[in-house]
């Protein structure tokens, strides 16, 4: 399951201290998930399994926008009806194998993406990223480097991910973020931002 984590030790103390809540996001670009997603939702039954809160974090805002981690090209842009109907699909893929009774949570970031105000986020969040260093994330350098497009609609997806985890731990004290490898620097960049604007010890971890 590990391929990388932004702190080992911290994590493993933080996890013996009691239950603590982690998530993964997936957009829904799609009425169904492909097999590359089984090992995060494993990750996340596993982590429900050994006492803690996982939260399936379902994409409603960042599909809007869709993630250019490691692609040649830009997602197809999916309306809103149509994400809705991607989600209720995926929903039941979830619900077999994490118990939402038992205190896990499925979450939908249209909930404080969709209102955001444009010029409020620029000024609040956006001052906290350093273009140079996105540049440098290799999801993003790969594509530049074969000189494929990268629009701006795209870039912007790196920060409302980030975001999201700043609003899960707002919300509800989430400590962890889970993803695939190609996550990792939209992994990092939540973590740093969150540590910026709250201070807290926050952890990543992908697969």
């Amino acid at each position: 399951f590990l391929a990388d984590c932004t702190d080992m030790q911290g994590l493993d103390d933080v996890l013996l201290s009691g239950p603590q809540s982690a998530y993964i996001g997936f957009d829904a670009t799609a009425k169904s998930l492909h097999v590359g997603s089984l090992i995060q939702i494993m990750m996340l039954r596993w982590f429900q399994k050994t006492g803690h809160k996982p939260i399936t974090l379902m994409g409603g805002g960042t599909t809007k926008v869709g993630d250019p981690s490691f692609r040649a090209d830009e997602r197809p842009l999916l309306g809103p009806e149509q994400i809705d109907a991607n989600i209720a699909g995926i929903k039941d893929v979830f619900s077999a194998y994490i118990d939402y009774d038992a205190g896990a949570q499925m979450l939908n970031n249209a909930e404080w993406l969709d209102d955001l105000n444009y010029l409020d986020f620029l000024r609040d969040i956006g001052r906290h990223f350093s273009i140079n260093r996105m540049l440098s994330f290799e999801s993003v350098k790969s594509r530049l480097d074969r000189e494929q497009s990268l629009s701006f609609l795209e870039f912007n997806y790196m920060i409302l991910q980030a975001y999201d985890f700043l609003e899960l731990n707002r919300r509800y004290g989430c400590l962890l973020q889970m993803g695939g490898s190609d996550q990792w620097g939209n992994i990092v960049n939540g973590i740093d931002l969150t540590r910026r604007v709250l201070d807290h010890e926050i952890y990543g971890l992908t697969s």
